[in-house]
């Protein structure tokens, strides 16, 4: 009976961290972030942590920058 009870308690404890977890990174917390290449080309990234929004951003402009060409950061919110 009391494997029971401390069983369903730990499972409680873990979906409240769970819960936490997801209430934690909502789209509403997240960087967004804006990148522009010298030819024009334009990427943009979206996460939690502002260094990878960058990077996603980058990452995406370079995709359609042609080899030689730069991309920057315009802006992150």
């Amino acid at each position: 009976m009391k494997t029971l009870r401390y069983a369903a308690a730990v499972v409680g404890a873990l979906s409240a961290v769970g819960g936490l977890a997801i209430v934690a990174s909502t789209p509403a917390e997240a960087w967004y972030c804006s990148a522009r290449g010298s030819t024009g080309a334009t990427g943009w990234g979206t996460s939690a942590n502002l260094g990878y929004a960058k990077t996603i951003a980058l990452r995406e402009c370079a995709v359609r920058t042609p080899r030689g060409a730069t991309c920057y950061i315009m802006y992150c919110r």
